[in-house]
């Protein structure tokens, strides 16, 4: 009896490593979650409903990355990782399956701790119009170059996205597929210096009214500052502050910084302005998901951008659509910013009209 269990557990356990491991295209995968491989109108591929299937023993930098891609309607976002861990911190392409011809019927994103960023990178870069085609085999084309990558669906000759600034850096990573999708015929083809294509435009760092650092807290549980209305000093007392740099526009992305988590799903962000008299500052800023403001320790602002927190066709994506009057005195000031989040982006930046009486002090 003895025997026939430790059988059955071996068997069971070679089936689980079974289903863990497929070899397609003379790739060898590793599966997370429901992801298994089938033959699908003619061609052997990798279906993953929800999962991810990870090359194993690639590691691509440079170069360029062809598959086949099978998609069916409905809502749904399927594509590829890529200079990343495959999971959680990675560089991101996807398809938006129930927004076929809309301006954001597909996604370049990095993410960082597990957070993806599409509230924060949108439009221009991020973002094209695509007519999808589903239940059919369509081809597309990843080009990885330095800082820079080109997408490519069906027409091989002109990129559908150009993606002006890969955020993560040039760097080496694992290549992994998510769905609901199907795919087959991959191909993964390191390059030093592969071809683009594209128009690219130059990434301008942003000027001095600006702010490109900030002082950023261990996250905490939002609702400890919810309901307050003066900062309580024996909380933020207690609080380890890091500085970060901002990304060139001055955007910083908070997933950076911090992973979100139950109860951990806000920092604080620290500024200091020396003002040369006793004046009202605005400065404008824009914030992902909700952001309180304190100045010299009192709330002066709080807003909510959460998803669909409006109506259902409203997204929460970050811009400079917001403003508050800061009420300086003469001397250092201190600035206390809690950006909150939901899911989608966790960010903030923020600008004044001119430098005018104060200075940003690092």
């Amino acid at each position: 009896m003895k025997t026939i269990l430790t059988l059955l557990f071996i068997l069971v356990n070679l089936s689980v490593f079974a289903q863990e491991h497929t070899s397609i295209n003379g790739i060898e995968w590793i599966l997370n979650g429901k992801v298994v491989s089938e033959n699908y109108k003619g061609k052997d591929c990798l279906k993953t409903d929800d999962g991810v299937a990870i090359a194993r023993d690639i590691a691509l930098k440079n170069g360029i990355i062809e598959f086949m891609m099978c998609i069916q309607p409905g809502r749904g976002f399927a594509g590829v990782r890529f200079r990343g861990d495959g999971m959680g911190d990675t560089e991101e392409f996807y398809i938006r399956k129930h927004q076929s011809g809309n301006p954001d019927a597909m996604q370049y994103t990095p993410v960082y701790n597990g957070n993806a960023g599409w509230q924060l990178y949108y439009g221009e870069g991020y973002g094209a119009v695509k007519q999808h085609v589903f239940d059919e085999w369509f081809q597309v084309k990843l080009v990885v170059s330095g800082s820079r990558g080109e997408v490519y669906i069906s027409d091989m000759q002109k990129p559908v996205l150009v993606i002006h600034e890969l955020k993560m850096g040039e760097r080496e990573g694992k290549i992994a597929f998510y769905g609901p999708a199907r795919f087959a015929d991959i191909k993964i083809t390191p390059a030093e210096f592969p071809e683009l294509k594209g128009e690219f435009v130059e990434i301008v760092e942003a000027g001095n009214e600006v702010i490109k650092s900030y002082e950023v807290s261990e996250a905490f549980d939002a609702e400890k500052l919810m309901n307050e209305n003066l900062l309580p000093a024996n909380f933020i007392n207690k609080l380890e502050f890091r500085n970060w740099d901002t990304e060139a526009d001055g955007l910083l992305n908070i997933s950076k910084t911090a992973a979100l988590a139950e109860k951990k799903n806000a920092v604080l962000l620290k500024i200091t302005i020396d003002s040369e008299t006793d004046l009202v500052k605005m400065m404008n800023f824009g914030f992902s998901d909700v952001t309180k403001i304190f100045v010299n320790g009192k709330a002066v602002w709080m807003g909510v951008d959460i998803y669909r927190s409006r109506d259902y066709r409203f997204l929460g994506t970050i811009g400079y659509f917001d403003s508050v009057y800061l009420d300086l005195k003469s001397g250092k000031n201190e600035i206390l910013v809690m950006v909150a989040e939901n899911f989608g982006g966790w960010g903030f930046k923020a600008r004044f009209e001119n430098l005018n009486g104060i200075k940003i002090l690092k």
